[in-house]
């Protein structure tokens, strides 16, 4: 048991170093590039290669864990985030940092560590583990949105980004010395991925791509932009804002994973408070003070939070122990599907139709999220682990 304590503490690092770099990222590149004089679309093409890749990443990471096992693709995936981050030092063209942007978002750090939730800790546990280090994930991307924006503030544009690349080197060399190896007995073909993944997990993944694209539509590239334009806030308050809402979120997630689950239907609760989240949305686009707005971005990721929790506890449910990585790179590939999607149109609308449409722009896909999960099936409300059931009323023997 402290072995696997050990091991989820030594992927947990790793996942919330490459965070803190992604969340800076959202801060230093747009606020850079605005301050250069680079159009809204054009910074919103930078989010949109890097989310275009996260749609690929799943397959790409599930197979590569298939084949090759979990340690080795998690060290190759923090040893690249670090080497990117070095890359900085030598001032990359900006059609380089597409191509940055790209690679990066290829690596798909929380799919190696929800395979190592799934097959080290306790049934149990598995809730309360992966909406926890999937939480702190977020807190640790809105702490890098707020260094990051006090980063470039102080320092040149190329140091603001090397500093992250000494954390991930850091992580990377604990994995090396503490992680064990894990691997798949089965190898799925690859033409019989999508067949052989069940339609539940579809379904939850279609669901997931709405409530993600709607959130990067309006957080991704636009808001710190919305925050510099409109509020007039400096790089270092930009981040602050952007981190205060992220960290709400991911904090709201570990919290209410022991209380949310327990006596609830996933489907209903799902359906619920995705609709919730549609007047909060449009109430985004209302124009209103910077602390109006910050507290209605917080209402936002409560419930954003809310329906995370269902899924991920839903993810680890619906997924196979015999092809963990293949169940869930599909649940993410269709997680990641409309984020290119929505950032690209985010942008084109923020330049021709102004900012307000963002928001409308979100609201729709949202509504799209809650009645997508009107097809999960129904289910009885989660019941205590000491009755030893989990989700769909099977019987499942704890893992020690």
């Amino acid at each position: 048991m402290e072995r696997h304590k050990r091991t989820i503490a030594v992927v947990a690092l790793g996942l919330w170093s490459a965070s803190l770099t992604i969340g800076a990222l959202r801060v230093i590149l747009p606020v850079y590039f605005v301050s250069v004089g680079v159009s809204i679309s054009k910074i919103a093409f930078l989010f949109f290669f890097n989310t275009l890749a996260q749609i690929l990443a799943p397959i790409v990471v599930g197979l590569a864990i298939n084949r090759l096992g979990y340690r080795r693709c998690l060290l190759g995936s923090l040893g690249l985030h670090s080497l990117i981050s070095f890359l900085y030092i030598f001032d990359p063209a900006f059609v380089l940092i597409y191509l940055e942007r790209f690679v990066r978002g290829l690596i798909n750090m929380p799919l190696m560590s929800e395979v190592y939730v799934k097959h080290f800790s306790p049934k149990e546990s598995q809730p309360h583990h992966i909406n926890m280090i999937l939480g702190l994930r977020d807190v640790a991307k809105g702490i890098g949105m707020f260094v990051g924006g006090a980063l470039i503030a102080f320092l040149p544009f190329k140091y603001s980004i090397v500093v992250f690349g000494l954390l991930t080197t850091v992580a990377a060399g604990m994995a090396l010395l503490y992680l064990p190896d894990l691997r798949e007995e089965a190898r799925t073909p690859i033409l019989k991925i999508w067949g052989g993944v069940d339609a539940k997990i579809k379904t939850l993944g279609l669901s997931r791509g709405f409530l993600q694209g709607a959130e990067d539509a309006w957080a991704s590239a636009i808001l710190p932009v919305y925050l510099t334009v409109v509020f007039g806030l400096s790089p270092t308050l930009v981040g602050a804002v952007m981190m205060a809402g992220l960290i709400f979120y991911g904090v709201n997630v570990g919290f209410l994973s022991r209380r949310l689950i327990t006596g609830r239907d996933p489907r209903k609760a799902l359906v619920t408070s995705g609709l919730l989240l549609l007047p909060v949305c449009l109430s985004l686009s209302l124009p209103t003070s910077v602390y109006f707005f910050l507290l209605l971005i917080c209402l936002y990721q409560l419930l954003n939070s809310a329906c995370a929790v269902y899924q991920n506890h839903l993810k680890l449910e619906f997924a196979t122990k015999d092809q963990t990585s293949i169940d869930l790179a599909a649940f993410k590939t269709l997680s990641n599907v409309f984020k290119p999607i929505a950032v690209f149109v985010a942008g084109i609308l923020a330049d021709t139709m102004g900012f307000s449409w963002v928001f409308y722009f979100a609201s729709l896909l949202i509504l799209f999220s809650a009645l997508t999960c009107v097809a999960l099936p129904k289910a009885a409300p989660q019941v205590a682990a000491v009755r030893g059931r989990s989700y769909g009323g099977e019987l499942a023997a704890l893992k020690k």
